[in-house]
């Protein structure tokens, strides 16, 4: 039963392409830019490349949903309105997405109709521009009648007049079109590259623009050149619409330039503490485009896409968009990959050992008095959804998922690592001596959550509060539904401990290995000394991770093997301990054999 509603929820997010999007209205830009700034832009008419979308028609899709992943790649669904069916089945857009090899897909949203191809193309576009200096108006009004005061060689000044053309290598359109198909890169600031060849009663005189003080253009004056830019087009060609009959058309994209950055809020409750208040929040940062009172998908878990790096050819762009560092340095520190999530272990050592992968449940989140969003589950990922959003390109929000109510309880926590490897402090000469190392400010202070909210918490920083007090931060590690973490809030002060290790017996070339040296087997013992300050009993947890065999524990710690390699020479070998320290002192002590190389 669980598997079926899992996939019934991923059902229902792909359906997420084919629901009907409500209809909008359509903002339009009657801004107009100052001088010396492009004050308007207008389409030519121009068919794509292809003449059976010669007659296409354009339509202008916004985006309506979003899948949100947390390294940096989201899944747009761009939506609009056309009437394909009086231009042969034929719409596009130039809102052209920069997507990911294999992952472009067009759809349409109405019942009767159907996508059958997609065709990318670049296509002349004219935009008309306001003239910024003295050459461009001149060039855009060339054939005008103007009078002109020209300084002379003696600095007299000389006033002509009749009509005029430019004599310039620059000019890229024929004599008499006033400017049309002016080029926007001509020479700003530099009019004496100009000359004037002006046309009077009397005959032809050439100017250069270097030596004319003063222009007055006769009658009304153009201002604006026309620009011939290339345009990126999309077209889609459905069926099954009739002429005159709006479809609904859409375009789904993977797309880099929008992710999300969990991050926790915990507060603590009770004495000794019994519950916590746990909230999430999503940062969102967009770079990649407007967007619109759209549904937000907050994703969680391990997305796999093998071509994240290639660019489709339908995206007609041979790059990403930029992105700033929020797509790059910390894209992999809230990851929930293992080998993250492992990493993090080792570091930290507050990963539970005990967590799987295995795909959630469908959740049970509708706690009265509780505030969550809606929220399912897909296969191995989860989703947090948020309606009505809107966000600009360049724009950041942060959006609060949910805060819930959580079990919780007080840990001290212990994790023992050597400084260096056991085997390779002994390599060169035997241990004479025992190898104490002061590890009192090991111990953490920490509080163990036990996720009952029937959905995973995402890896995320997490702040620690008592009531309003803040009283530090850590990293919060993936936690399925069902399963318990730890975080950490501060160094322990009232709980104290200190560690060493010593050897008790050593068989000398008790093994030749099969890389030809002689091996030693060495018999360690490890003690550990504890010390609880407080007046009541305390929670402790102690974990040591070693290189070896582990051959006894006292006060019933438990040993383990871990690793890959479970046969090779030196296992790497766990021993765990969980108890109520009183308050005084305790000692446990573990012992285990090693091998290694002889002197």
């Amino acid at each position: 039963m669980g598997n079926t509603r899992r996939r019934a929820a991923a059902a229902a997010l792909l359906a997420l392409a084919l629901a009907p999007a409500p209809a909008r209205a359509q903002s339009t830009d009657a801004t107009r830019a100052p001088v010396r700034v492009a004050s308007r832009t207008t389409s030519a008419p121009t068919p794509p490349a292809s003449s059976a979308a010669a007659s296409a028609s354009e339509f202008k899709p916004a985006v309506r949903r979003v899948a949100v992943f947390k390294n940096g790649y989201v899944f747009t669904y761009r939506e609009g309105e056309a009437r394909p069916g009086d231009a042969g089945g034929w719409a596009y857009t130039t809102d052209v997405p920069s997507g990911v090899l294999g992952a472009v897909w067009g759809y349409t949203t109405s019942p009767r109709a159907r996508v059958t191809q997609l065709l990318a193309s670049e296509a002349d576009k004219t935009t008309a521009n306001r003239v910024a200096n003295l050459a461009e108006l001149l060039l855009v009004n060339e054939g005008s009648r103007a009078r002109l005061h020209v300084e002379l060689a003696d600095k007299s000044v000389k006033i002509l007049e009749g009509t005029y053309v430019v004599l310039t290598p620059q000019r890229t359109f024929p004599v008499g079109q006033g400017g049309e198909g002016a080029r926007a890169d001509l020479p700003a600031g530099a009019p004496s590259s100009l000359d004037i060849a002006l046309t009077t009663d009397t005959g032809t005189t050439v100017v250069p623009s270097s030596r004319i003080t003063f222009v007055e253009i006769v009658g009304a004056p153009r201002w604006e050149k026309s620009v011939k830019t290339k345009e990126r087009r999309l077209a889609i060609k459905s069926e099954g619409a009739r002429a005159g009959e709006s479809v609904g058309l859409g375009i789904a994209a993977l797309e880099r330039g929008i992710r999300w950055i969990p991050a926790y809020r915990l507060e603590a409750r009770g004495e000794p503490v019994s519950e916590a208040r746990l909230q999430l929040e999503a940062m969102v940062v967009n770079e990649l485009t407007d967007v619109e009172d759209a549904e937000f998908y907050f994703v969680v878990g391990v997305p796999h896409f093998l071509f994240r790096d290639m660019l489709s050819p339908l995206s007609l762009s041979n790059a990403f968009a930029g992105v700033s560092s929020y797509f790059t340095t910390t894209q992999n520190l809230v990851s929930n990959s293992i080998m993250t999530q492992t990493a993090g272990a080792r570091m930290g050592e507050r990963m539970n050992r005990d967590d799987s992968f295995a795909a959630p449940p469908t959740p049970q989140v509708n706690v009265p008095g509780e505030d969550v969003v809606p929220a399912m589950a897909a296969d191995e990922l989860f989703l947090y959804r948020a309606s009505g959003l809107s966000l600009k390109k360049n724009e950041r929000a942060s959006v609060r998922l949910f805060s819930l109510t959580v079990p919780c309880t007080e840990l001290f926590e212990w994790t023992i690592d050597d400084n260096t490897n056991l085997a390779d402090s002994y390599s060169s000469a035997p241990l004479t001596r025992t190898m104490a190392h002061d590890l009192s400010r090991g111990i953490w202070y920490a509080l163990r959550l036990k996720n009952q909210t029937g959905m995973p918490w995402t890896t995320a920083p997490v702040l620690n509060f008592r009531d309003w007090k803040p009283l530090g931060q850590d990293m919060m590690a993936f936690t399925p539904a069902g399963t318990e973490t730890v975080v950490r809030v501060t160094p322990a002060t009232e709980v104290t401990g200190s560690h060493k290790l010593e050897e008790k017996a050593r068989v000398r070339r008790a093994l030749k290995g099969t890389d030809g040296y002689e091996y030693d087997l060495v018999t360690v013992e490890g003690t550990v000394n504890l010390r609880n300050l407080k007046r009541t009993a305390a929670q402790m947890r102690l974990t040591r991770p070693l290189t070896g065999e582990v051959v006894s524990t006292t006060d019933g710690g438990q040993a383990a093997r871990e690793g890959f390699n479970l046969q090779t020479l030196n296992p790497r070998s766990v021993v765990r301990w969980e108890f109520q320290l009183p308050p005084g002192e305790k000692q446990l002590s573990y012992s285990f054999k090693v091998y290694v190389r002889s002197s």
